[in-house]
């Protein structure tokens, strides 16, 4: 046996990698291959080369992770600039400018600046204005009604069947896209609360990014407007 087989298998079974290997005695990949391929391995030297795959799976998950952060963060960028160059011919459309506007207002927009999730999200409790925000949706965004999911914020849990009624008739949004309601009381406003809102507040969302992105590009191209 020559000298480097036997430095390479006492080597192995120390649990070093083939790569470890390699690198110290210069010996190919390929032959290593040949000259380990029967050779019995401990318990322990199997957990340190295992131990050792697994650190370097999470490594290049890591990699691989943080290189498709960069990669849609372009993208997103891309439709945001896209969007906001498309708002110069749009705004003169009063729809448009209207829910735009409105989401500007009412709606989620942390998404575009930090934030993890990146989703459509408007919430209201006027029945008007959730009626035009949802025509704005449908024509500009090509949303489906299917599509879009709604949560109720309640002040009393007894009203859930009658406001999940209400609002399905406001938006003809099916009632299976409703999503558990969330309910908050305030002992001290109750009464008054129940009187201005007795369907509470809902939240329209839209579970898109690129969407997202396009709304927040028609946000920046109305700020880019009234400069």
């Amino acid at each position: 046996m020559r000298p480097d087989k036997d430095s390479v298998i006492k080597l192995r079974k120390q649990g070093k990698s083939y790569s470890q290997i390699s690198a110290v005695l210069k010996v190919p990949k390929s032959t290593l291959s040949t000259w380990l391929k029967d050779i019995p391995l401990s318990a322990e030297a199997k957990a340190k080369i295992q131990a050792r795959t697994n650190d370097n799976a999470i490594v290049k998950l890591i990699k691989r992770n943080k290189q498709q952060t960069v990669i849609s963060q372009e993208r997103h960028n891309i439709i945001r600039e896209e969007a906001k160059k498309e708002s110069k011919q749009l705004l003169s459309d009063p729809l448009f400018l209207a829910g735009v506007s409105l989401y500007w207002a009412e709606g989620y927009k942390r998404g575009a600046y930090g934030s993890k999730w990146k989703s459509i999200d408007f919430a209201n409790s006027d029945p008007e204005m959730i009626k035009l925000i949802m025509k704005f949706f449908i024509k500009f965004l090509a949303v489906k009604r299917t599509d879009i999911r709604i949560q109720v914020m309640l002040y009393d849990p007894k009203m859930t069947e009658k406001t999940i009624d209400f609002w399905h008739n406001i938006t003809d949004v099916p009632k299976n896209n409703f999503i558990g309601s969330c309910y908050s009381i305030s002992r001290t406003s109750l009464q008054k609360i129940n009187k201005k809102l007795e369907y509470g507040t809902i939240h329209i969302r839209i579970n898109d990014v690129n969407r997202f992105f396009r709304l927040i590009g028609w946000i920046d191209g109305l700020q880019a407007k009234f400069a």
